[in-house]
């Protein structure tokens, strides 16, 4: 059966939360290999129980195709999770599964992955759209608040349903190939919320019938007490920048010598290599993931390397920004 929205009704759906209890997974039945190695171990049964108790409260408290939003959303993410796990054995498989399977309920619960929490309930919105010949494959999963009560929830809400309102929900009128399917999937995360900061990756890519996909990381970061976004001028001054670039320029320069196989980096014989790239990522706040515990400026595949290099990434410990920051109440509590 084919679920699909119209753009209008899929970005204003909030899915709201009610109590409800998941039927607990019956070992007797297991017959997978994922459903095996959740029986083996306790705690990840405990933790395959939560996310399926998580998922039943979420899924009560919907109605008509709104639950089968929820149901697709669902269903792919239980393949997502055993495509990831597959190639591990023994004590990996069960870190592996546990790891996906506590994030997920993160999401399906509106909890974030650090921090105290927003002090509001945040939910996912789900957009879904199987594809075929004629229309994209659709797999979004944003947040929201559900009921936004201050400039920086609302002004959450707007930036998330603005990606939302991206979705090519619909037919298109693209050719393609014979057996080939377009496909976009964008699927948030919320890295750290306290009521004073919150801050989601939401990583968005695309199959428009190149050679291959594109995409990449985007985030939105919100100071929720002063309802603005955060940038990086509103968080240091203009002198804190070149100590942030020249450690970003050697945590790359150490990266490429690792993927490169140990053989040193010249920048000057690298063709995708800017230090200007640099500077603009380290400088756009849009590129910074914040946790409790640090703030990862992510560079996307072709920003600083070839495609086949994949991504790279600058890491700055939450003390250090701190001891920078010019207000560092914008910055996730230690």
């Amino acid at each position: 059966m084919k679920v699909a929205l119209f753009a209008a009704s899929a970005v204003s759906f909030l899915l709201s939360w009610s109590g409800g209890s998941a039927v607990a997974f019956d070992c007797a039945k297991a017959s997978s290999r994922t459903e095996r190695a959740i029986c083996a171990e306790p705690t990840l049964k405990a933790a395959d129980d939560a996310m399926g108790e998580a998922y039943a409260a979420l899924r009560h408290s919907l109605q008509g195709s709104e639950v089968g939003m929820l149901q697709l959303a669902q269903k792919r993410w239980l393949k997502l999770r055993d495509d990831r796990c597959a190639s591990e054995s023994g004590k990996e498989l069960t870190s592996c599964l546990f790891k996906l399977t506590t994030e997920r309920r993160l999401l399906l619960e509106g909890a974030p992955e650090s921090g105290p929490g927003a002090g509001a309930r945040i939910v996912p919105v789900f957009i879904q759209q199987e594809g075929d010949a004629k229309q994209y494959d659709v797999d979004y999963t944003l947040l929201r608040f559900a009921e936004a009560t201050s400039p920086g929830q609302e002004l959450f809400n707007r930036r998330l349903g603005e990606i939302g309102k991206k979705a090519p929900l619909g037919p298109h009128n693209e050719e393609v190939l014979e057996g080939m399917q377009l496909s976009a999937i964008a699927s948030a995360s919320l890295s750290y919320a306290s009521p004073k900061v919150v801050s989601s990756a939401i990583s968005i890519w695309s199959f428009d019938g190149g050679a291959h996909g594109n995409g990449g990381l985007t985030n939105v970061n919100v100071d929720l007490a002063g309802g603005r976004m955060i940038t990086f001028d509103s968080l240091f001054d203009a002198a804190d920048k070149e100590p942030l670039v020249v450690s970003c320029r050697q945590q790359i320069k150490d990266q490429k010598i690792e993927k490169m196989g140990g053989e040193d980096f010249k920048p000057d014989d690298d063709p995708n290599y800017q230090d200007s790239t640099i500077e603009e990522h380290v400088g756009d706040l849009s590129r910074w993931t914040f946790t409790a515990e640090d703030a990862v400026v992510t560079f996307d595949a072709y920003a600083i390397g070839s495609y086949a290099e994949g991504s790279y990434t600058c890491t700055y410990a939450i003390g250090l920004l701190r001891s920078l920051a010019r207000d560092p109440a914008l910055l996730p509590e230690e």
